[in-house]
């Protein structure tokens, strides 16, 4: 019989000391470039805890850290434009809710990679600008004592390293500890020129009305999916920086592990999916500009917020599989090399321009038809670090469900092990999956989870 998840109690949580009223929190053009009907779904996966009143501390500090960060706390509606959206810091709060799984313990699944209730530890969204709609948090407790911490915010506000920022945060605050590093709301930091000046092309993103939720350069399918866990260990990323550094594409230092590992996932997918040689594939990846010498003056690393660029990457299918992986490798060394600030503010006032005629920010990939590649890389963010005062975290995920299944998604995570261990958490239709999960190429560097 499946295990149930029943609902215990239910609260909305406002900031310990009200925010100063009006407040209005603009959002960056960055903010929309992902897509603004998206939310982030994470668990977090803890031992268990014998403080009986775990629950109601975790609201008490909840609502402490909602202070400084109290843009979670209000609602996103639209500006007065009409054409952009915004965030009135309201206080209006957040939703926390209490659960049990009185059926299930951790020991149920030999990996928590594979909990087959994980959908039900975050609950279903609704439209962001619903007035009703509020982030949520949800505290699950297993049978063995294990506890879920269910963490569901849009992507419109927080981008991957501002959400463990806000966990960080209120791990700390729970603990009892200062808040050392004060969040920083400053989307002017990457607000288009006056008037919008589009020096150089931009080639990463496309336009199209705000209302056709399905992108101009997607074919809906009607393939079956299937999601997948796979391993790294030190010495498979060892082994994998090697191949591209001995390669003939090779670039005189040896690639990143991101670079090494990008590169992998392309060349194999590719070939999984057998594209003809002629078909242009695109890997999209994600430039954090909070990086060193990213952009002038330096965006502070306590800024919350999306504060990334999205390059596509493009080569014909018939060079990514027939040449050595040396050549996909140096391809996104080449890139992540060539862009600029310039690169990044043009972008964004082609954004300003083209949101002020009422269009809709898309990445410029294709993820359903299947000659495309969405990767997003959490690899370098210390989940495994987070402790709320009872244990540090013993299984993160990124909850993978629609808008995130597509064909070629991929997901690069820490491991539960540590140091240059890596998890990729991969969507493909059921027949492809097939076909990369007995990849010799792709089977040389991963391990099948289980």
């Amino acid at each position: 019989m499946a295990s149930v998840v029943t609902v215990l109690g239910s609260w909305t949580v406002k900031p310990e000391t009200p925010t100063p009223q009006p407040r209005i929190h603009k959002l960056s053009n960055l903010d929309f470039h992902i897509s603004f009907e998206n939310y982030t779904k994470q668990v977090y996966y803890f031992p268990p805890s014998s403080r009986d009143d775990l629950v109601e501390s975790l609201r008490a500090s909840l609502s402490r850290v909602l202070v400084p960060f109290y843009v979670l706390a209000g609602r996103v509606r639209r500006a007065e434009d009409g054409h952009k959206l915004e965030v009135d810091c309201n206080d209006a709060g957040v939703s926390f809710v209490e659960a049990s799984a009185p059926d299930a313990s951790f020991s149920d699944w030999k990996n928590m990679a594979f909990c087959s209730i994980e959908q039900l530890l975050n609950p279903s969204e609704v439209a962001i600008t619903d007035p009703d709609t509020a982030p949520i948090f949800k505290v699950t407790k297993f049978k063995c004592g294990g506890i879920a911490l269910g963490i569901l915010v849009a992507e419109l506000v927080l981008d991957g390293s501002s959400n463990f920022a806000f966990v960080n945060a209120w791990s700390e605050i729970h603990r009892g500890l200062p808040l050392l590093r004060p969040p920083v709301f400053a989307s002017n930091i990457f607000q288009a020129r006056q008037p919008p000046a589009i020096i150089l092309p931009v080639r990463d993103y496309y336009s199209s009305p705000i209302y056709n939720t399905h992108s101009a350069k997607a074919t809906d399918v009607t393939s079956e999916y299937a999601v997948k866990m796979f391993e790294m260990d030190p010495d498979q990323v060892d082994d994998l920086i090697r191949d591209v550094h001995s390669g003939p594409y090779s670039y005189g230092r040896p690639p990143t592990s991101f670079e090494a590992t990008s590169a992998m996932i392309w060349k194999a997918i590719t070939e999984a999916r057998d594209l003809q040689d002629s078909i242009i594939t695109s890997y999209v990846y994600a430039i954090s500009l909070k990086g060193k010498n990213r952009w002038n003056p330096p965006v502070p690393a306590s800024y919350i917020g999306n504060s990334i660029h999205s390059p596509c990457l493009t080569a014909k299918a018939g060079d990514i599989k027939s040449r050595h992986l040396s050549y996909a490798a140096r391809l996104f060394h080449e890139d992540i090399l060539s862009t600029t600030q310039e690169h990044m503010q043009s972008a964004i006032d082609w954004m300003e321009m083209e949101l002020g005629r009422g269009r809709k920010i898309n990445l410029n990939g294709d993820f359903v038809s299947g000659t495309g590649i969405y990767s997003t890389s959490l690899h370098s963010f210390p989940v495994y670090s987070v402790d709320f005062g009872w244990g540090k975290t013993v299984h993160y995920s990124l909850v993978m469900q629609p808008p995130w299944y597509g064909n070629g998604v991929t997901v690069i995570l820490p491991s539960p092990r540590g140091g240059r261990h890596r998890r990729l958490l991969i969507s493909l239709p059921a027949i492809h999956m097939k076909k990369l999960v007995n990849h010799e190429f792709f089977c040389k560097y991963t391990t099948l989870g289980s």
